[in-house]
């Protein structure tokens, strides 16, 4: 097998890729409506759950990019030590698995804030609906009542 020179992908570049993603996620998240054009997931809840997973997907990237630090390290051709580099990695790891957790915790909560406000703004519409019936119904009693006034004047 050839010897290859591993090449380290900068910090700065995977942070900017993440934040781009996340940016371009949290564009394309507020462009999501149902079939009545109502939005699917509130701007705040959707810019939250986007950031976090942009967030945990910058980190995943980070930890795979220490993971090939690691891989290199491996190989012998330096003096450093494998077991503190994987105990490294291991709590990068946990701490990305921590994330992923709460962004799926946030996630659930998201969704179940959704559906609690579809069913609040439907069940809204339903009493204007019948709000607006019973203004219709007083304004024709007024104007029955108006011309009754006014026949009887004349």
């Amino acid at each position: 097998m050839p010897n290859r020179r591993y090449r380290k992908i900068p910090t700065w570049m995977i942070i900017g890729i993440g934040l781009l993603g996340t940016g371009a996620a949290i564009v394309w998240v507020a462009t999501l409506r149902d079939e009545h054009g109502d939005r699917l997931i509130d701007t705040a809840t959707s810019a939250v759950l986007v950031a976090l997973l942009g967030t945990a997907g910058t980190i995943l990237g980070l930890v795979l990019q220490r993971t090939g630090e690691v891989r290199h390290q491996v190989q012998n051709d330096h003096g450093t030590n494998f077991r503190d580099d994987l105990d490294d990695t291991r709590s990068e790891i946990a701490a990305v698995r921590d994330i992923a957790e709460h962004a799926v915790r946030a996630a659930q909560k998201g969704s179940d804030d959704t559906v609690q406000l579809r069913e609040d703004v439907q069940q809204l519409r339903e009493d204007l609906g019948g709000t607006q019936s019973d203004i219709r119904g007083i304004r024709r009693d007024i104007g029955r009542l108006t011309n009754h006034l006014t026949q009887k004047e004349s």
